[in-house]
């Protein structure tokens, strides 16, 4: 290869290197904002367990009462 070769590859090469880490930041900001939400799934369905267990006392306290 000769030295015109190189100059015009050089831009060409940095440039696509900068996207490839540009694509990795963004992929690893999509990573754990998925994260995150998968977590926060866990803690909403442990509410709603928690919710659905307390209805349950309510209606077994309510059954005892007659009403």
């Amino acid at each position: 290869m000769n030295s015109e070769a190189l100059i015009t590859l050089i831009p060409s090469i940095l440039a696509a290197l900068g996207v490839w880490v540009n694509l990795n930041s963004e992929v690893a900001k999509i990573k754990g904002r998925v994260y995150r939400l998968e977590s926060d799934q866990g803690e909403l369905k442990a509410m709603l367990k928690e919710c659905v267990e307390g209805i349950h006392e309510l209606k077994v306290l309510l059954a005892k009462k007659g009403l």
